[in-house]
């Protein structure tokens, strides 16, 4: 080529260096809102209206027993004699029913009370057992063996019972499905002693610091209906590809690195995954967690004695202030319910030792959220080659067919070297 055929060249390449010098800021400032857009709004909601064939979980119904200051005295008296030391009943109020704080430990170490110290055994003695709590249980008109559907579950309210829940090892083949075929579903039971009453998620636990979870008191003698709707998540399968930092949830399979640890429960869930951080900061600060979670003999951790609670009791605003920047993210599998009908408390109490507790659901739902994957990688790749042949006059092909050609050349060059 001679040099005026160069010189004819240099106006084309000054041309395409300003252009590319001006196009490139504005093409990498449109790319990046692109790949921002894209991250932000990959994953999408939907309501799906299309409800004839869908099956709807009924609510976990979870029960714990409210403290009873009569109970405690009779049963101190059964226990420890009628001339016991009445401020043991105050110590063992506190650790039945703990709390987060156990202000009366402090008199078993420093003034010469003579203290029980195997609080398993004491919650056994003085908390009432799932028999002796909870009776006459029908699910649809059906009676069922009250303790087989009712299964103990471990909280920060000490042993409670759960029906349909999936944390409480509940009966594998059991399934509380509701349908156009069944209806909607409705449990009926009685209780023997005021309870707190809990409607969640089969998933979820009841926690201390709990807000939007339905919590009901129910005193002795006084019946108890409560009536609620329930809108559901599916979560498409294409979910199963994504990551859970983009898709912003965890399945119920996908445990902590600390829930694998502890070793507390068997799903994940936002509770759980509060109530087993509030855990580990007990572990932080006193070395122990509180006789309603730990777990005798376990290798990982200790069981609070006195010395212990009182730890918990010293730090109690420290550990409420720290649970409250526990990093939990939420459940894919996430129901919302909500009170349609809650009957109200009556002025005088019956004359009845048992309570009636009706729980059921108003209709079954006709609207249900869909979380689904709306853009996938190849539209972001066809988006910015798009762009890039907007800015550049240069097709996605176009650019593959270079790298392609750039790739050959390199393994060209490294076999002519090595030859």
């Amino acid at each position: 080529m001679s040099w005026k055929e160069k010189l004819k060249i240099v106006p084309k390449i000054v041309f395409y260096i300003t252009f590319v010098g001006i196009a490139m800021p504005m093409y990498l400032n449109i790319s990046t809102g692109l790949l921002n857009n894209f991250q932000t709004t990959k994953i999408s909601f939907n309501l799906d209206t299309l409800f004839l064939n869908w099956n709807t979980s009924f609510p976990a119904v979870t029960i714990c027993e409210l403290y009873n200051g009569e109970k405690i005295w009779d049963l101190s008296e059964k226990y420890f004699g009628v001339d016991h030391d009445l401020r043991l009943d105050d110590v063992v109020g506190e650790i039945v029913y703990f709390q987060g704080s156990c202000t009366s430990c402090d008199a078993c170490d420093n003034q010469n009370i003579t203290c029980p110290r195997n609080f398993t055994r004491l919650l056994s003695m003085f908390r009432s057992n799932c028999s002796e709590l909870i009776g006459n249980c029908k699910y649809n008109n059906n009676f069922i063996e009250c303790c087989d559907h009712f299964q103990p579950l471990r909280t920060e309210y000490g042993l409670c019972f759960a029906f349909n829940s999936n944390q409480a090892n509940k009966i594998a083949e059991t399934q509380y499905i509701n349908n156009r075929e069944v209806g909607a579903g409705f449990l009926t039971f009685e209780v023997t002693a005021d309870i707190q009453l809990f409607l969640h998620s089969p998933f979820e636990i009841p926690f201390l610091t709990a807000e939007g979870m339905i919590r009901e008191t129910v005193l002795q003698g006084l019946n108890k209906e409560v009536v609620i709707n329930a809108m559901e998540v599916y979560n498409h399968p294409s979910l199963d590809n994504i990551d859970m930092e983009e898709r912003k949830c965890r399945f119920f399979s996908e445990i902590t690195e600390l829930g694998r640890h502890l070793k507390l429960y068997s799903f994940y869930s936002f509770s759980t995954c509060v109530v087993e951080c509030a855990f580990s900061i007990h572990l932080k600060f006193c070395n122990c967690s509180n006789h309603f979670l730990a777990k005798e003999g376990s290798p990982h951790y200790h069981m609070c004695d006195y010395e212990g609670l009182m730890c918990l009791t010293d730090y109690y605003y420290d550990i409420l202030e720290e649970r409250r920047q526990c990093d939990c993210m939420s459940p894919c599998e996430e129901p919302e319910y909500n009170i349609i009908f809650n009957s109200a408390e009556e002025n005088k109490k019956k004359k009845t030792d048992f309570t009636k507790i009706r729980v059921g659901l108003a209709e079954l739902p006709t609207l249900r959220y869909v979380r689904k994957v709306s853009k996938s990688n190849l539209d972001l790749l066809i988006s910015l080659g798009g762009l890039a042949g907007l800015f550049f006059n240069v097709s996605l092909i176009r650019i593959v067919e270079v790298v392609f050609l750039l790739w050959d050349f390199k393994w060209r060059a490294i076999r002519n070297l090595v030859k």
